[in-house]
């Protein structure tokens, strides 16, 4: 019976140390510095950002990137926006108040509806062909974001990753799932994270196992020492 309290202490420590090294090593913490992506990430909300590693990038996905990937980099600093067209692609502003991408409307109901909603610069037209390389980005709160339409396309290679959650990598609230491109014809659906809900799981479970074991183990132990007490209390002969 000890050795199986203690395999289910070496179980529940390992799942919480696997837990606590994927959280530290794959995920990282960010807070949003200002405005351009509300209401979806309003200014100071803490969110969650998974490591790229060399994952492909979809519309929709909404990237951490440092300032310099911009075409016009001249700031440095990590910021956020959401990927509205890829390499290749034709973005332009506007039909009917709407982004189209390669000719198809797209309906963004992620977008603000805020004091910035009616600014002139979120309907400004424009029309871009994105480069081999690189995407163009844009803030949900358009009408106040400097995003590619004012610093252009951003290099791939600068993409470091993906804002799967708000929160905390603890208590992660996971963003609404984005189905405005694929909507309108467009292929490849944006970027879904079930990891990080997967390795929360894997620390509950392993917290759980490894005090199971041990309460386990000590009741056993203190069966065990009371067994020998009145084993070695019973006088010689009974």
């Amino acid at each position: 019976m000890v050795l199986v309290m203690v395999a289910l202490m070496v179980l529940g420590a390992g799942a919480g140390l696997y837990g606590v090294v994927r959280l530290t090593v794959g995920y990282q913490p960010y807070v949003v510095p200002d405005e351009p992506m509300s209401p979806t990430l309003p200014p100071d909300s803490r969110i969650v950002v998974r490591d790229r590693d060399g994952e492909d990038v979809h519309r929709g996905d909404v990237i951490a990137f440092d300032s310099r990937a911009f075409a016009g980099g001249d700031s440095v600093g990590d910021t956020v926006f959401r990927v509205v067209a890829l390499a290749g692609d034709t973005v332009a502003c506007c039909t009917d108040g709407k982004l189209t991408v390669n000719g198809k409307p797209i309906t963004e109901t992620y977008l603000s509806t805020g004091e910035y909603a009616q600014d002139p610069m979120a309907t400004t037209p424009f029309s871009v062909q994105v480069p081999t390389g690189t995407v163009f980005v844009a803030g949900d709160n358009r009408g106040n974001a400097a995003d590619s339409r004012v610093r252009g396309v951003v290099q791939l290679s600068g993409v470091t990753g993906f804002v799967v959650a708000t929160g905390t990598v603890l208590t992660p609230s996971s963003l609404p799932a984005v189905t405005a491109f694929t909507d309108a014809g467009l292929p490849g659906a944006p970027l879904t994270d079930s990891t990080l809900p997967a390795l929360r799981w894997f620390l509950a479970g392993g917290a759980v196992l490894f005090l199971a074991g041990l309460i386990g183990l000590v009741v056993t132990l203190l069966r065990n020492a009371g067994r020998r007490r009145k084993a070695a209390a019973v006088p010689p002969g009974h």
